[in-house]
C-alpha cells in the first residue's frame, strides 16, 4: 500500500518518533561495535521513556522508515 504511506501516523505519533530518536542520538553507546552501539542506544530510549525495548526499537525504526520515505519523495514531512 504504497499510496497510504505517512498517512496512517498523527502528527501525535511522529512527534513520539522524533521523540525517541532525539534520545537515541543523545544516548551513549559503544563506539568500536556497531551491534553493541545499537543495542545500547535502544535500551537508553526504552529507559527514559519508560517502554519495553521492543516499543524502542520500533519507534527508532518507524523514524528512520519515514525520514527515508520523505527523502525519497514519497511522503510529506
Amino acid at each position: 500500500m504504497p499510496e497510504k504511506r505517512g498517512v496512517q501516523a498523527t502528527e501525535e505519533v511522529k512527534a513520539e518518533w522524533s521523540t525517541a530518536y532525539k534520545f537515541y542520538l543523545k544516548a551513549p553507546g559503544d563506539r568500536f561495535d556497531k551491534k553493541k552501539d545499537r543495542t545500547s542506544r535502544i535500551d537508553y530510549v526504552a529507559q527514559e521513556m519508560k517502554l519495553t525495548r521492543k516499543q524502542a526499537k520500533r519507534r527508532i525504526r518507524n523514524y528512520e522508515a519515514w525520514q527515508r520515505n520523505i527523502k525519497k519523495g514519497i511522503v510529506s514531512p
